[in-house]
């Protein structure tokens, strides 16, 4: 279901770092957390190897809260604490 998935961009791998590491202490279930990059007019894609050395890539971190059984507030709070633009809309394919 696409409302409980919060994603959020980070302009920067050690924003999206921080926030990944927030999640992953959390012992989310598989599948609770996605990570995907994104080049300028490109669609959202699972990182590759050099895409953490690559400054024209943004990340974009989603949680599906359903799975992670964490409150939706708590999600969006993190994101925006670790530096994340929470999306308005979730982009296809996340």
């Amino acid at each position: 279901m696409r409302d409980d998935v919060i994603a959020a961009r980070f302009a920067t791998v050690n924003t999206a770092t921080a926030a990944i590491d927030w999640f992953t202490n959390q012992a989310l279930p598989d599948g609770a957390l996605r990570i995907f990059a994104q080049q300028a007019n490109a669609r959202p894609r699972p990182p590759k190897a050099g895409d953490n050395a690559r400054t024209d890539v943004s990340w974009i971190v989603a949680v599906d809260v359903a799975r992670a059984q964490i409150p939706k507030a708590d999600v969006v709070a993190t994101m925006r604490r670790e530096g994340g633009a929470v999306l308005a809309e979730v982009p296809a394919g996340i």
